[in-house]
C-alpha cells in the first residue's frame, strides 16, 4: 500500500468514526424516545380507567419495549385447595399458547424471592445460577419452553406489602438487563400495583376509599420514578391543579402557586398561540392533547416540556363544550431529548463541513504543489508528503474529538520524521490549545520548513540545529502569539531565485488564513521564520 492510499484509509478511517459518533447519537436518542413514549403509554394507560387486564397488559408490554426484552409475563397470587398457586395473567412476546401445556409456576429457589416479596432477581444467565434447575421432577424449563437466558422479575406488592404476584422478563441472549433495567421494573411493578390496586376500589364505600388512597400513592410514585408530572384542570372554572413534579418541569418549587394564568405565562411566546389552540380542539372534540412546546423558567433558561392529556365527562349534564368539565394528563420534561436531537443536528453538519474543508485542502495542495514541481516524481513525493502532514495534524485532533490540540504535539508530530530529539530545541513558558483551524495551518507551515531544513538547510547536515520558541505577548492589541523557527549550523543560507510552495504557504496562505504576519530572513548562520498571529485566531 502507497502512502497515498494509506492516508486515503486514515481519512475514510475518520469519516467513518464520524458516521459512527453520528449512529451513536441516534441511537441513544432513539432510545429514549422509546422510553418516554412507554413511560407515556403507561401512564396514560392507567389515567383512563380501563379494564384491568388492559391495563396489566399495557404495563406489561411497556416494560417489554422499556428493558428491551423479548418476553414479559404477569404471574398472579391465587389460593387453591392446595394452597398458593400462581395463575398466568397476561402475557407479551409470545402467545398465550406458549404455556398452555405447562402446569403453574411453583414456589422453587428461582420464583421464592418474587412471590415471597423479598425483591427484584436478575440474571445474566438464568442456566448458570445456582439456585437453577433444583428442582424434581424437570429439574430445569421443560422442554419447549421459551428460550430465557437473561433474567429479571420483580414482585408487586402493596403499600401494606402485600405481593399480588410478580412481573417477570426474559430474553433468549445473556447479559441484556443492567442495573437501570432493574430500577425500571421497581417503578413497573409500583405501576402495575396500581392497576390492580384500582380495579379493587369499588367493592364498598370504606374499602373504596381506603383502596383509592393506595393507588393515588401508588401512581404518583410511579410517576416520580418516570419523572412524569400529573395535573387536572377544570374547564369550567380554569383551575389547574398540578403535582410537585409537574410544576418541577415548569421551574417551579412544591410550594409555589402555579394556575393556569402561570402555565400560559411560562410558555415561550413563539409556543403560547399553539398549545392553546391544541387544548380547545381537545376540549371541543373530546380528543387527546398531546403537544411539545418550549418554556421558559423563572431563572431565564428555556427548556423543553411534552404535555398529554385527555378531556373527560364530569357529570351527564350539558354544558357548553360538548358535556367536557375536566382534563387530565401527565407532563415531561425533554430537554434532554431536544438537545440531544440539537447535537445530532450539528454533528451532520459538521461531518458535512469537515470533509468538504478536507476535500478544499488536498485540492489546494494538489495545485500548488503540480506548479512547483520539476516533474511527476517530484511532485508525487511532495504531494505525499504534504497529505502525510496534513494526516498527522488529523490524528492529533480526532484525538480530542475535533475539540483543540497541543502546539508541542503538533510541532512533535512534523519533525519526528526529519530529526532527533537531541538536534531540537524547545523555549516556551507554556503549551498551548490550539483550535482545529489553527492546528492545520500551523502543522502544514512546520512541515514545510522541517522539510526545507532536511533538504537544503540545518537538518540536511549532522551538525545543524534547530530551535523552536513561541512566546504571548499580552502589552500589545490584540494579545499575539509570537513563534520562531530558527536554523543554526548549518550550510551557508541564501536567498532563493523564486519563491517556491513552502515560502507562499507561509507568507500568504498561513499568514492570511490566522489573520496575522509572517517574515522570513534568509540569514547566512540560518534561515528564521518568524510568526505573529494573533490569539484569539488561535485558541478553541
Amino acid at each position: 500500500m502507497t502512502v497515498l492510499e494509506a492516508d486515503a484509509v486514515s481519512a475514510t478511517e475518520e469519516v467513518a468514526n464520524l458516521r459512527r459518533r453520528l449512529a451513536e447519537a441516534q441511537a441513544a436518542h432513539a432510545d429514549e424516545v422509546r422510553r418516554n413514549e412507554a413511560f407515556s403509554r403507561i401512564a396514560a394507560a392507567i389515567g383512563a380507567h380501563q379494564s384491568l387486564g388492559e391495563t396489566v397488559q399495557a404495563v406489561i408490554d411497556g416494560g417489554v419495549e422499556l428493558i428491551g426484552a423479548q418476553f414479559g409475563a404477569f404471574f398472579y397470587n391465587v389460593t387453591d385447595e392446595a394452597g398458593e398457586s400462581y395463575m398466568l395473567y397476561g402475557l407479551a412476546g409470545a402467545p398465550p399458547e406458549a404455556f398452555a401445556n405447562f402446569p403453574m409456576p411453583r414456589k422453587t429457589a428461582i420464583f421464592a424471592p418474587t412471590f415471597d416479596g423479598v425483591g427484584v432477581v436478575r440474571s445474566d444467565d438464568i442456566l448458570a445460577d445456582p439456585r437453577y434447575g433444583q428442582n424434581a421432577p424437570r429439574r430445569g424449563m421443560p422442554e419447549g419452553h421459551l428460550p430465557v437466558r437473561s433474567y429479571l422479575a420483580a414482585p408487586v406488592t402493596t403499600v401494606d406489602d402485600v405481593v399480588l404476584g410478580g412481573l417477570f422478563f426474559g430474553h433468549r441472549d445473556t447479559g441484556k438487563f443492567d442495573a437501570r433495567a432493574e430500577t425500571l421494573i421497581i417503578g413497573l411493578a409500583a405501576q402495575a400495583a396500581v392497576a390492580i390496586e384500582r380495579s379493587r376500589a369499588g367493592e364498598a364505600g370504606h374499602r373504596e376509599l381506603t383502596e383509592r388512597r393506595r393507588t393515588e400513592e401508588r401512581l404518583k410514585f410511579a410517576l416520580d420514578s418516570g419523572r412524569l408530572g400529573s395535573w387536572e384542570l377544570d374547564v369550567g372554572t380554569r383551575a389547574y391543579d398540578a403535582s410537585d413534579i409537574c410544576k418541577s418541569n415548569y421551574g417551579r418549587t412544591a410550594d409555589q402557586d402555579f394556575g393556569f394564568d402561570d402555565l400560559v405565562a411560562t410558555i415561550h411566546t413563539s409556543d403560547r398561540e399553539r398549545m392553546l389552540a391544541a387544548m380547545d380542539e381537545a376540549i371541543r372534540t373530546g380528543g387527546d392533547y398531546d403537544i411539545e412546546y418550549r418554556v421558559v423558567i423563572p431563572s431565564g433558561e428555556t427548556r423543553w416540556v411534552h404535555a398529554r392529556g385527555r378531556a373527560a365527562v364530569r357529570d351527564e349534564t350539558p354544558v357548553i363544550g360538548g358535556g367536557v368539565r375536566r382534563m387530565a394528563g401527565v407532563s415531561l420534561d425533554v430537554t434532554e431529548r431536544k438537545r440531544a436531537e440539537e447535537r445530532q443536528r450539528l454533528l451532520l453538519n459538521e461531518l458535512n463541513h469537515r470533509v468538504k474543508n478536507t476535500l478544499v485542502t488536498v485540492q489546494s495542495m494538489a495545485a500548488q504543489t503540480l506548479r512547483a514541481a520539476d516533474g511527476l516524481e517530484a511532485f508525487r513525493e511532495a504531494f505525499e508528503a504534504r497529505l502525510i502532514a496534513l494526516s498527522q495534524t488529523h490524528n492529533l485532533l480526532t484525538e480530542q474529538n475535533w475539540e483543540s490540540a497541543s502546539l508541542r504535539e503538533i510541532v512533535d508530530a512534523e519533525l519526528e520524521a526529519f530529526a532527533g530529539r537531541e538536534r531540537l530545541d524547545f523555549d516556551y513558558a507554556r503549551d498551548l490549545r490550539l483550535n482545529p483551524k489553527a492546528t492545520v495551518a500551523i502543522g502544514m507551515a512546520v512541515h514545510e520548513l522541517a522539510t526545507n531544513a532536511a533538504k537544503y538547510g540545518a537538518l540536511s547536515t549532522p551538525e545543524g540545529r534547530v530551535t523552536v520558541a513561541w512566546s504571548v505577548e499580552p502589552l500589545e492589541a490584540p494579545v499575539r502569539l509570537v513563534l520562531t523557527w530558527t536554523e543554526r549550523d548549518g550550510p551557508r543560507v541564501t536567498p532563493p531565485s523564486r519563491r517556491g510552495f513552502g515560502a507562499r504557504l507561509l507568507e500568504k496562505g498561513l499568514a492570511g488564513e490566522l489573520s496575522g504576519v509572517v517574515r522570513l530572513a534568509y540569514d547566512q548562520s540560518g534561515l528564521v521564520c518568524a510568526m505573529t498571529l494573533p490569539l484569539a485566531a488561535l485558541e478553541p
